[in-house]
């Protein structure tokens, strides 16, 4: 005989995942919420607190471009026939996501002894199906025996490689000379120092490498490299360089940069000041598309780049500032003219006096003297401190708007 006076069990609320939403408390297998809910001809709305969002009632999880892409594809693919196999596993394989939990499996499957079974006429190692490698999810595991171990073992296709966030040491940049295949090398969230000497003998001859990004820390260069090569030590075909880390002055003015640079961006190089800026764009100025100044960069002064449009050609496209190293003589030289700028990105620090620096009449003037004819998107950052509701603002709009550009705040 039951006895009635025992409290009744308590039931934890079941989490159930709706298509759109995400999982939702439910508990006895119905919806549970503590916002509202209704139901409209069998259909079921349920109310958060930031949108309303339709529920068609089934329970099905929606593939997600974002989501599912992140964690990688599903291997459980691999078991609904032998022509789905074959098909399947070089593009599972060409693109792994990996993190600290699974790397060290991976490790053992990159095995070079390990073969896949016949796909086609011959059996093909998994090592040769890895076409990127991106160990930024990396922290612990990343250790350099590890990452020069998978650099060997995936050199022969790797076309892609985003170093771990720990180190990039010398074991690593000797097994990444072997990586000839490499159309992109991104060091920049490498903790550790990275000797740029080793570096550049590891990568000088990379005929397909397109994008090349710097490490945030890393020893000077010696200056006998680049005597040796005559001042060419780039990859001949890169198009989009990120510079950060010491890189010195005096390596700026003795090497020759690749005239095949589309894209130029600079991120925290402490030791260059405004003579290397202008000699980089003297060099290759002709050719960019896209430049970008990132903060900070305390050798520059409050008007170090007030000139730099002068060294520009009539490629340039799209260009982040940062005002703390411009004042309003920067838009306002009636000699020069940009013809096909598209896009501007105005930054600031926030700091003291930096706000006010460029004035939104500067823009005005240059746009409605045709020095600027195809500006179309202006970002400007809310540190700017203007007056989104005065009149100087609306004229900048009102500019823009004639010949067909918008104005967005940044924050």
């Amino acid at each position: 005989m039951a006895n009635k006076s025992r409290p009744k069990k308590a039931k934890a609320p079941y989490r159930k995942y709706v298509g759109g939403i995400g999982y939702v408390t439910t508990a006895y297998g119905k919806f549970q919420t503590s916002d509202d809910e209704y139901e409209d001809e069998g259909n079921k709305y349920y109310h958060s607190d930031q949108e309303e969002t339709y529920i068609d009632g089934t329970e099905d999880r929606p593939s997600s471009n974002s989501s599912d892409s992140e964690k990688g594809l599903d291997p459980k693919f691999l078991y609904v026939c032998k022509e789905w196999y074959i098909m399947y596993l070089p593009i599972l394989y060409s693109s792994p996501y990996l993190n600290s939990k699974n790397f060290n499996k991976f490790m053992v499957t990159m095995d070079i002894n390990k073969k896949t079974p016949a796909l086609g006429d011959k059996s093909i190692k998994l090592n040769e199906l890895v076409l990127k490698l991106d160990l930024s999810t990396i922290v612990q595991s990343g250790r350099n025996s590890f990452v020069s171990k998978l650099l060997r073992r995936c050199n022969k296709s790797l076309t892609e490689f985003i170093a771990p966030q720990t180190s990039f040491g010398y074991a690593p940049l000797i097994s990444l000379k072997s990586c000839h295949n490499l159309q992109r090398l991104d060091l920049s969230l490498v903790s550790e120092t990275v000797d740029l000497d080793k570096l550049f003998q590891a990568i000088i001859g990379f005929e397909h490498l397109k994008e090349l990004f710097f490490p945030r820390c890393s020893i000077n260069c010696d200056l006998i490299l680049l005597s040796q090569n005559n001042g060419n030590i780039w990859p001949r075909n890169v198009k989009y360089l990120k510079l950060s880390g010491s890189v010195t002055n005096d390596f700026i003015m003795n090497c020759d940069f690749p005239r095949s640079l589309q894209k130029l961006e600079l991120a925290y190089c402490p030791l260059l000041n405004e003579l290397s800026i202008y000699k980089i764009l003297s060099q290759i100025g002709d050719n960019l598309e896209t430049l970008i100044f990132q903060y900070p960069m305390p050798s520059l002064q409050a008007n170090s780049l007030d000139f730099m449009f002068k060294y520009t050609g009539s490629r340039l496209k799209t260009v982040q500032i940062v005002v703390d190293y411009c004042s309003k003589w920067l838009f306002q030289d009636e000699d020069t003219i940009i013809p096909c700028l598209e896009t501007i990105y105005l930054q600031c620090s926030g700091s003291l006096g930096q706000a006010f620096k460029i004035h939104p009449d500067d823009l005005t003037v240059a746009i409605m003297e045709n020095r600027i004819p195809c500006l179309k998107n202006l970002y400007v950052s809310c540190k700017l401190g203007w007056d989104m509701n005065s009149d100087d603002v609306e004229d900048l709009l009102n500019v823009l708007e004639d010949q067909g550009g918008h104005m967005y705040i940044t924050y």
